[in-house]
């Protein structure tokens, strides 16, 4: 009996092996949610000049910001009502956001709605969206989407960052409106 169901398995594998290795020939690539989110990043951006916004506001950086001076301000040109120059004080901060409420992995927060403005630019790989997000809290709430990208306003406001220095874990987003 063993040697017939020997048997019986190398023939099944003799004319079943070629239509199986071509079957796997014919399957498309699969694409993770993560790489749709990545190429969604990269291909989209803000209008020139910025996204229209209900109201003008301004903001200033905090020496803390220096390194970080560039990334802030491409990401404040995302919206057409910000500008540099008084208003919201921006600091930046060496590790996760503690006073912020939200969770223990708050990369950013948006304090009363443009009262205060902190960063943690160690906890994200795309700095500008970090900060561009937060600026966004001036006027709007978190979106529907769920990773942050570049498409549209709302997308901006997505409640996390899906592509910090660890994929295993999304990078979180908060404010108070006190």
């Amino acid at each position: 009996m063993r040697t017939f169901l020997a048997a019986a398995a190398t023939l099944s594998l003799a004319f079943a092996g070629p239509v199986a290795q071509a079957e796997v020939a014919a399957e498309g690539h699969a694409i993770t949610a993560t790489e749709i989110e990545a190429m969604a990043q990269q291909q989209a951006a803000p209008p020139p000049g910025g996204w229209q916004t209900p109201s003008r506001r301004s903001y200033y950086l905090l020496s803390s910001c220096r390194p970080y001076a560039s990334a802030i301000r491409q990401g404040a040109a995302a919206w057409a009502g910000l500008s540099e120059g008084g208003g919201t004080p921006v600091e930046c901060r060496n590790s996760y956001i503690t006073d912020c409420g939200g969770g223990s992995r708050v990369v950013g927060c948006n304090w009363g709605r443009g009262q205060r403005i902190a960063l943690y630019m160690g906890g994200v790989n795309d700095d500008a969206l970090l900060a561009a997000h937060e600026f966004g809290h001036d006027w709007y709430g978190h979106s529907s989407y769920r990773c942050a990208g570049w498409s549209s306003p709302a997308h901006v406001m997505a409640p996390s960052i899906c592509n910090g220095p660890s994929l295993t874990s999304d990078a979180g987003l908060a404010h108070q409106s006190s």
